[in-house]
């Protein structure tokens, strides 16, 4: 793959909290890819860069997470997933009923009601950044919403603050495994797949993807966070090893199995076939079942019930 800028790795946890810790670009983000009219945000938590000592390297190139509050109180939280996992949208969805119940919580210190609760809640809407794919289509950005099962239509309700009615929940994902540079289409979203994804761009680049592409080529970089960027690197590429050593042995153990599966299958099948050839001459009154049990070293009765199965 060319690299649209050398080295440089937008989905690991120290570059992406610095991208999503400048408001403006958070902001043009949100706004391309909820289609929302974002004029500001907030970053609430998860733009927070430690020097963590690496004991174990999932916790930090796995995943990623940033809760940002809009200017009407929406509240958007940015999911970066590297490596694959199973339950992640459940656990995106997770995410979600978990920040709205945090919200609820706040309501409650501040003396809210309980029947009351409903009117003090804002939108709580997901964005994920995959490096795989989780759905089948070549797809690269979906944007799900609530909708009646019948008639498609999205459910809408009417938030504290708001003059029109908004989405009561959206969660949206960019697949970067899926990008292809021939079938894009609503480029103010792929252009994000393009800068997360390192790949050139197809289309002259705004100032907001030029600030972006300024803090992850690392020109502005402390000291103390570009040793932190080369330690990160450092194990980010053990840990890319290991796995693809894991992804070798499972595959050389399941096409051991294979050929374990298939000799297995050949003896299988040689047995049956002597069981039916003994079946027939005994039928045919050429062989009797004492004898016929002995040649397949079971029971006479066992031969009876092998006999009853297969008529």
């Amino acid at each position: 793959m060319i690299e649209r800028i050398k080295d440089a790795r937008p989905m690991m946890d120290l570059m992406a909290k610095k991208v999503f810790s400048n408001p403006e670009i958070t902001a043009q983000f949100i706004r391309d890819i909820l289609d929302l009219p974002v004029h500001h945000v907030k970053i609430l938590d998860g733009t927070q860069i430690h020097n963590h000592q690496f004991e174990d390297i999932k916790t930090y190139v796995t995943s990623i997470d940033v809760l940002a509050e809009l200017n009407d109180g929406t509240q958007v939280i940015i999911e970066i997933q590297v490596a694959y996992q199973f339950d992640f949208i459940k656990r995106l969805w997770l995410y979600l009923c978990n920040q709205v119940t945090k919200n609820a919580d706040e309501h409650k210190k501040d003396r809210v009601e309980t029947h009351k609760l409903a009117e003090e809640l804002l939108p709580v809407y997901t964005i994920a950044i995959t490096q795989k794919r989780y759905f089948k289509d070549d797809k690269m950005v979906h944007v799900y919403c609530f909708k009646e099962k019948n008639t498609n239509d999205e459910l809408k309700v009417y938030f504290k603050g708001f003059e029109e009615e908004q989405n009561l929940a959206l969660m949206a994902f960019l697949e970067l495994e899926k990008y292809n540079r021939d079938k894009i289409q609503e480029y103010k979203k792929v252009r994000w797949i393009e800068f997360f994804g390192n790949q050139p761009y197809t289309q002259s680049p705004e100032k907001i993807l030029e600030q972006a592409d300024r803090i992850v080529s690392r020109v502005d970089w402390t000291k103390e966070e570009r040793e932190m960027y080369d330690e990160r690197t450092r194990y980010l590429q053990a840990y890319s090893s290991f796995l693809a050593t894991i992804e070798k042995e499972k595959k050389d153990a399941r096409m051991e199995g294979l050929a374990e599966g298939i000799e297995k299958g050949k003896v299988r099948g040689i047995e049956h076939g002597k069981k039916m050839m003994i079946i027939s001459l005994i039928k045919d009154g050429l062989l009797s079942k004492e004898e016929g049990a002995k040649q397949l070293s079971i029971s006479v009765i066992e031969l009876d019930e092998y006999m009853s199965a297969n008529e």
